[in-house]
Protein backbone atom coordinates (compact mmCIF):
# COMPACT_ATOMS: atom_id res chain seq x y z
CA UNK A 1 0.00 0.00 0.00
CA UNK A 2 2.78 1.95 0.70
CA UNK A 3 3.68 2.35 -3.34
CA UNK A 4 0.26 2.75 -3.89
CA UNK A 5 0.41 5.99 -1.86
CA UNK A 6 3.35 7.35 -3.11
CA UNK A 7 2.58 7.05 -6.64
CA UNK A 8 -0.66 8.67 -5.99
CA UNK A 9 0.82 11.58 -4.25
CA UNK A 10 3.36 12.29 -7.00
CA UNK A 11 1.29 12.22 -9.40
CA UNK A 12 -1.39 14.79 -7.54
CA UNK A 13 2.26 16.56 -7.00
CA UNK A 14 2.36 16.87 -10.56
CA UNK A 15 -1.03 18.12 -11.28
CA UNK A 16 -0.54 20.86 -8.80
CA UNK A 17 2.17 21.96 -9.95
CA UNK A 18 1.05 22.37 -13.85
CA UNK A 19 -2.34 23.68 -12.19
CA UNK A 20 -0.22 26.61 -10.45
CA UNK A 21 1.62 27.90 -13.48
CA UNK A 22 -1.52 27.42 -15.85
CA UNK A 23 -0.31 24.60 -18.05
CA UNK A 24 2.83 25.91 -18.37
CA UNK A 25 4.82 24.09 -21.70
CA UNK A 26 7.82 21.68 -20.85
CA UNK A 27 11.11 23.13 -21.64
CA UNK A 28 11.08 20.31 -24.82
CA UNK A 29 7.94 19.93 -27.33
CA UNK A 30 5.07 17.66 -26.18
CA UNK A 31 2.68 17.47 -23.30
CA UNK A 32 2.56 15.16 -20.20
CA UNK A 33 -0.86 14.46 -18.75
CA UNK A 34 -1.97 11.99 -16.11
CA UNK A 35 -4.84 10.28 -14.02
CA UNK A 36 -5.51 8.97 -10.30
CA UNK A 37 -8.19 6.96 -9.70
CA UNK A 38 -9.89 4.56 -7.62
CA UNK A 39 -12.34 1.53 -8.71
CA UNK A 40 -14.70 -0.75 -6.82
CA UNK A 41 -12.74 -3.48 -8.30
CA UNK A 42 -10.15 -3.88 -10.64
CA UNK A 43 -11.72 -6.84 -13.61
CA UNK A 44 -9.30 -7.00 -16.07
CA UNK A 45 -10.58 -7.39 -19.99
CA UNK A 46 -14.04 -8.75 -17.67
CA UNK A 47 -12.43 -11.48 -15.99
CA UNK A 48 -15.19 -10.71 -13.34
CA UNK A 49 -14.95 -14.80 -11.97
CA UNK A 50 -11.10 -13.82 -10.97
CA UNK A 51 -10.18 -10.11 -10.95
CA UNK A 52 -7.60 -8.60 -10.34
CA UNK A 53 -8.93 -7.03 -7.03
CA UNK A 54 -11.93 -7.78 -5.97
CA UNK A 55 -12.35 -4.50 -3.16
CA UNK A 56 -11.29 -0.87 -3.98
CA UNK A 57 -8.53 -0.37 -6.41
CA UNK A 58 -6.04 2.43 -7.09
CA UNK A 59 -4.94 2.94 -10.55
CA UNK A 60 -2.92 5.99 -11.70
CA UNK A 61 -0.87 7.04 -14.88
CA UNK A 62 1.82 9.30 -16.95
CA UNK A 63 1.67 9.99 -20.28
CA UNK A 64 4.48 12.05 -22.39
CA UNK A 65 3.02 12.76 -26.24
CA UNK A 66 5.38 14.09 -28.49
CA UNK A 67 4.12 16.26 -31.51
CA UNK A 68 5.10 14.10 -34.17
CA UNK A 69 2.48 11.55 -32.57
CA UNK A 70 5.02 9.51 -30.60
CA UNK A 71 4.05 9.05 -27.20
CA UNK A 72 5.81 6.88 -23.57
CA UNK A 73 3.28 6.40 -20.99
CA UNK A 74 3.10 4.52 -17.43
CA UNK A 75 0.25 3.49 -15.67
CA UNK A 76 -0.13 0.91 -12.39
CA UNK A 77 -2.57 -0.63 -10.33
CA UNK A 78 -2.94 -2.18 -7.05
CA UNK A 79 -3.82 -5.79 -6.78
CA UNK A 80 -5.91 -8.32 -4.39
CA UNK A 81 -3.26 -11.02 -4.69
CA UNK A 82 0.40 -11.85 -4.51
CA UNK A 83 1.96 -13.35 -7.59
CA UNK A 84 4.63 -15.27 -5.36
CA UNK A 85 1.60 -16.71 -3.31
CA UNK A 86 0.10 -19.49 -4.80
CA UNK A 87 -2.17 -22.21 -3.72
CA UNK A 88 -1.72 -25.34 -5.36
CA UNK A 89 -5.17 -26.65 -3.70
CA UNK A 90 -7.29 -23.54 -4.94
CA UNK A 91 -5.06 -23.00 -7.95
CA UNK A 92 -5.01 -19.57 -7.05
CA UNK A 93 -3.27 -16.71 -6.10
CA UNK A 94 -3.05 -15.44 -2.74
CA UNK A 95 -1.58 -12.59 -0.65
CA UNK A 96 -2.12 -8.85 -1.41
CA UNK A 97 1.55 -7.41 -2.00
CA UNK A 98 1.71 -7.19 -5.94
CA UNK A 99 1.72 -4.14 -7.93
CA UNK A 100 0.91 -4.09 -11.93
CA UNK A 101 3.18 -1.62 -13.52
CA UNK A 102 2.63 -1.14 -17.59
CA UNK A 103 5.38 0.91 -19.89
CA UNK A 104 4.04 2.05 -23.13
CA UNK A 105 5.45 3.12 -25.81
CA UNK A 106 4.16 3.71 -29.67
CA UNK A 107 2.92 6.19 -32.26
CA UNK A 108 -0.26 7.57 -32.93
CA UNK A 109 -1.05 8.73 -36.60
CA UNK A 110 -3.73 10.41 -38.84
CA UNK A 111 -4.89 9.93 -41.87
CA UNK A 112 -7.48 12.66 -41.87
CA UNK A 113 -9.51 14.48 -39.30
CA UNK A 114 -11.58 12.10 -38.38
CA UNK A 115 -9.49 8.40 -39.44
CA UNK A 116 -6.46 7.83 -37.47
CA UNK A 117 -4.05 4.25 -35.92
CA UNK A 118 -1.38 3.40 -33.66
CA UNK A 119 1.34 1.23 -33.20
CA UNK A 120 3.05 0.62 -30.04
CA UNK A 121 3.21 -1.95 -27.34
CA UNK A 122 2.84 -2.55 -23.55
CA UNK A 123 5.88 -4.21 -20.87
CA UNK A 124 3.52 -5.60 -17.83
CA UNK A 125 6.10 -5.84 -14.76
CA UNK A 126 4.28 -7.36 -11.65
CA UNK A 127 5.81 -5.82 -8.24
CA UNK A 128 6.56 -8.97 -5.97
CA UNK A 129 6.76 -11.58 -8.58
CA UNK A 130 8.83 -13.75 -10.44
CA UNK A 131 10.10 -13.46 -13.98
CA UNK A 132 7.10 -15.44 -15.42
CA UNK A 133 4.77 -13.10 -14.71
CA UNK A 134 6.30 -10.21 -16.76
CA UNK A 135 5.31 -10.23 -20.82
CA UNK A 136 5.44 -7.97 -23.50
CA UNK A 137 2.28 -6.82 -25.61
CA UNK A 138 2.44 -5.52 -28.95
CA UNK A 139 -0.50 -2.63 -30.33
CA UNK A 140 -2.35 -2.36 -33.52
CA UNK A 141 -5.01 0.08 -33.35
CA UNK A 142 -7.26 2.47 -35.43
CA UNK A 143 -9.61 4.84 -34.68
CA UNK A 144 -12.61 6.66 -36.13
CA UNK A 145 -14.26 9.85 -34.71
CA UNK A 146 -15.52 8.31 -30.91
CA UNK A 147 -15.39 4.66 -31.93
CA UNK A 148 -11.87 2.91 -31.39
CA UNK A 149 -10.31 -0.66 -32.74
CA UNK A 150 -7.50 -2.66 -31.43
CA UNK A 151 -5.65 -5.82 -31.33
CA UNK A 152 -2.70 -6.54 -28.67
CA UNK A 153 -0.95 -9.88 -29.05
CA UNK A 154 1.43 -11.30 -26.42
CA UNK A 155 5.27 -12.06 -27.33
CA UNK A 156 6.00 -14.87 -24.99
CA UNK A 157 4.61 -16.81 -22.10
CA UNK A 158 4.02 -16.05 -19.05
CA UNK A 159 1.66 -17.25 -15.99
CA UNK A 160 -1.39 -15.37 -17.33
CA UNK A 161 -0.88 -15.77 -20.96
CA UNK A 162 0.26 -17.92 -23.97
CA UNK A 163 2.62 -16.57 -26.54
CA UNK A 164 0.37 -15.60 -29.55
CA UNK A 165 -3.14 -14.78 -27.40
CA UNK A 166 -4.77 -11.83 -28.94
CA UNK A 167 -7.12 -9.61 -27.68
CA UNK A 168 -9.49 -8.03 -29.41
CA UNK A 169 -11.49 -4.80 -28.35
CA UNK A 170 -14.25 -2.33 -30.01
CA UNK A 171 -14.85 0.83 -28.00
CA UNK A 172 -17.22 3.74 -28.27
CA UNK A 173 -18.33 6.56 -26.29
CA UNK A 174 -21.35 8.35 -27.39
CA UNK A 175 -22.26 12.48 -25.17
CA UNK A 176 -25.49 12.35 -23.72
CA UNK A 177 -27.78 15.18 -22.43
CA UNK A 178 -26.80 17.08 -18.92
CA UNK A 179 -22.82 15.94 -19.45
CA UNK A 180 -23.04 12.17 -19.45
CA UNK A 181 -21.04 9.95 -21.52
CA UNK A 182 -22.02 6.44 -22.88
CA UNK A 183 -19.27 3.85 -23.32
CA UNK A 184 -19.87 0.67 -24.81
CA UNK A 185 -17.04 -2.22 -25.19
CA UNK A 186 -16.78 -5.01 -26.57
CA UNK A 187 -14.00 -7.62 -25.78
CA UNK A 188 -12.86 -10.52 -27.48
CA UNK A 189 -9.44 -12.91 -27.26
CA UNK A 190 -8.10 -15.51 -29.91
CA UNK A 191 -6.50 -18.22 -27.63
CA UNK A 192 -3.02 -19.71 -28.91
CA UNK A 193 -2.99 -23.58 -27.51
CA UNK A 194 -0.09 -23.81 -25.93
CA UNK A 195 1.26 -26.31 -23.49
CA UNK A 196 1.82 -23.24 -21.04
CA UNK A 197 -1.71 -22.60 -20.23
CA UNK A 198 -4.43 -25.08 -20.21
CA UNK A 199 -6.81 -23.76 -23.36
CA UNK A 200 -9.59 -25.28 -24.66
CA UNK A 201 -10.68 -22.79 -27.03
CA UNK A 202 -9.73 -21.09 -29.97
CA UNK A 203 -11.50 -17.88 -29.55
CA UNK A 204 -14.43 -16.50 -27.24
CA UNK A 205 -16.35 -13.40 -26.71
CA UNK A 206 -14.60 -12.16 -24.14
CA UNK A 207 -17.01 -9.19 -22.00
CA UNK A 208 -19.27 -6.25 -22.75
CA UNK A 209 -19.04 -3.29 -20.99
CA UNK A 210 -22.31 -0.68 -20.59
CA UNK A 211 -21.54 2.56 -18.99
CA UNK A 212 -21.71 6.19 -17.87
CA UNK A 213 -19.77 8.80 -16.85
CA UNK A 214 -19.97 12.16 -15.61
CA UNK A 215 -17.56 15.15 -14.65
CA UNK A 216 -17.56 16.29 -11.07
CA UNK A 217 -18.24 20.35 -11.82
CA UNK A 218 -15.10 22.06 -13.26
CA UNK A 219 -12.45 19.92 -11.19
CA UNK A 220 -11.23 17.52 -13.63
CA UNK A 221 -12.27 14.84 -11.92
CA UNK A 222 -14.82 12.09 -13.70
CA UNK A 223 -17.18 9.47 -11.66
CA UNK A 224 -18.43 6.54 -13.63
CA UNK A 225 -20.23 3.42 -13.35
CA UNK A 226 -19.95 0.22 -15.43
CA UNK A 227 -22.33 -3.00 -15.84
CA UNK A 228 -19.85 -5.59 -17.05
CA UNK A 229 -21.50 -8.76 -18.96
CA UNK A 230 -19.15 -11.57 -18.91
CA UNK A 231 -18.00 -13.56 -21.16
CA UNK A 232 -15.82 -17.05 -21.52
CA UNK A 233 -12.30 -17.74 -21.35
CA UNK A 234 -9.79 -19.67 -22.70
CA UNK A 235 -11.30 -22.73 -20.59
CA UNK A 236 -15.10 -21.96 -21.32
CA UNK A 237 -16.08 -20.95 -17.98
CA UNK A 238 -18.50 -18.37 -18.05
CA UNK A 239 -17.59 -15.03 -16.66
CA UNK A 240 -20.43 -13.70 -13.95
CA UNK A 241 -21.80 -10.10 -14.64
CA UNK A 242 -20.71 -7.73 -12.35
CA UNK A 243 -21.34 -3.77 -11.56
CA UNK A 244 -17.89 -1.34 -11.62
CA UNK A 245 -18.22 2.02 -9.87
CA UNK A 246 -15.46 4.34 -10.37
CA UNK A 247 -13.66 8.09 -9.40
CA UNK A 248 -11.06 9.54 -11.86
CA UNK A 249 -8.94 12.44 -11.84
CA UNK A 250 -7.12 13.80 -14.89
CA UNK A 251 -4.54 16.47 -15.54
Amino acid sequence: MKKNICISAVLVTISSICMAEDNKQLPFPGTVTGNVGVLSSYDLRGMTNSPENDKATVQAGLEYSHPTGFYLGYWGSTLGYSLKDYDTATKKYTGSNSFENDFSIGYRGKINEDLGYTVGGTYYYYAQSDAKSDFFETLLGVNYKRLALTAQTATKNSSTTNKGDTYLLAAYSHPLPSEFTANVAVGAYYYDKDKNLTTTEDFTFRHLNLGLSHPLGTTGANMSLDFIVGGYDREDKKQKNKVVAGLKYTF
